[in-house]
């Protein structure tokens, strides 16, 4: 719904723009007939618009473009999910789990279990879709599964913890991030790449202190002021 209103919005700058003009704005050409041909030449169009000075409508103009695009290509994929291959189908899926699609992305992590049920990141992302959904016990289901098709995936492990946390199962929680410490670059994807290791030590640091560990909760804050001295986590 959302989506339709605000391109019936950005439709009627267009086409009362290119009224004033008698021509079709290159947006409105876009909408009518979209092909990668008028794509590109709206967005040629609307970058020399805006190369030399500021145009906000412009950039506008792109804006919308740019998702009326990825919109397109989202519903060619969806047309085709049949004849996708695996990792096709993981990739769109990962897509729709960033643009805050979550039922969406779940359908096609839940074929993907299905299909190769061994396959570890299909369940670590669904366990991520399902959480970002309110959906915990399905999450903790997911990432549970994740980590039983591969022990070392390290982001399971720190992903499974954030869940247990705002489940408030502080203890068990604290073990599984202990536990996923332990497999810290043992596992076949870079865990700097998959998580932000600032957060998860500050994570790491509300599971001591909840745990009723002070003195090692402690010597981390102490280690924390120095790699991120301000943080308003530090006085939380």
């Amino acid at each position: 719904m959302k989506r339709s209103i605000l391109l019936s919005i950005i439709l009627a700058v267009a086409f009362t723009s290119a009224a004033a003009t008698k021509e079709k704005s290159p947006y409105a050409k876009y909408v009518e007939d979209k092909t990668a041909v008028n794509f590109v030449a709206a967005y040629n169009n609307y970058e020399m618009e805006r190369a030399d000075t500021v145009n906000n409508m412009a950039t506008i103009f792109l804006a919308y473009l740019h998702m009326s695009e990825m919109n397109r290509n989202l519903d060619m994929l969806k047309e085709n999910i049949g004849s996708l291959s695996g990792k096709h189908k993981f990739n769109y899926a990962n897509i729709l789990l960033s643009l805050g699609r979550y039922d969406d992305a779940i359908e096609i992590y839940k074929q993907l279990n299905m299909e190769t049920p061994k396959w570890s990141c299909p369940w670590r992302h669904r366990g991520e879709a399902h959480w970002k959904n309110g959906e915990y016990e399905e999450a903790v289901a997911s990432l549970e599964k994740a980590i039983e098709t591969r022990e070392t995936h390290y982001d399971a492990y720190t992903q499974l913890a954030q869940v247990l946390t705002d489940m408030k199962e502080y203890k068990r929680a604290l073990e599984v991030l202990e536990k996923g410490f332990t497999y810290y670059g043992k596992d076949i994807e870079d865990p700097e790449e998959e998580v932000n290791m600032l957060d998860i030590n500050f994570l790491y640091l509300t599971l001591l202190r909840e745990n009723g560990r002070i003195e090692d909760a402690d010597i981390l804050k102490a280690r924390l002021e120095k790699l991120s001295p301000g943080d308003e986590r530090l006085s939380q």
